[in-house]
């Protein structure tokens, strides 16, 4: 059926090792529908209140920190652990290399983990 080829499609994406250019591209999709509107499309985000994806000490720092806060949400932030693994790593990946940032890949296996 068509639910069977997209959750095989979903696990197939969850288990693949991507390149950066794919988390990326991923990554920022999902980061302009599902983080933009606090942390705006430009990473400025709203301080106090919506922190600055820009010079983030979360985006440039302990990738393990950054998926927690991401699948668990922090204060008012709320948790993204709804979205699949593929796209939690590509959306982090994106905050962490966007921006002027420059941190690591986080791979679909990182997130899996720390769920």
């Amino acid at each position: 059926t068509n639910q069977q080829a997209i959750a095989k499609a979903a696990a197939d994406s969850a288990n693949k090792t991507w390149s950066k250019s794919e988390l990326m591209a991923q990554g920022e999709s999902v980061y302009n529908t599902n983080c933009a509107s606090c942390h705006k499309k430009d990473g400025s985000g709203m301080p106090p209140i919506f922190p600055a994806m820009k010079a983030s000490p979360v985006a440039n720092g302990a990738p393990a920190d950054h998926i927690g806060i991401v699948l668990h949400g922090k204060g008012g932030m709320p948790t993204f652990k709804m979205l699949g693994d593929a796209d939690l790593a590509a959306v982090i990946t994106y905050e962490r290399n966007a921006f002027g940032n420059t941190g690591s890949v986080v791979q679909p296996s990182d997130v899996k983990s720390a769920r």
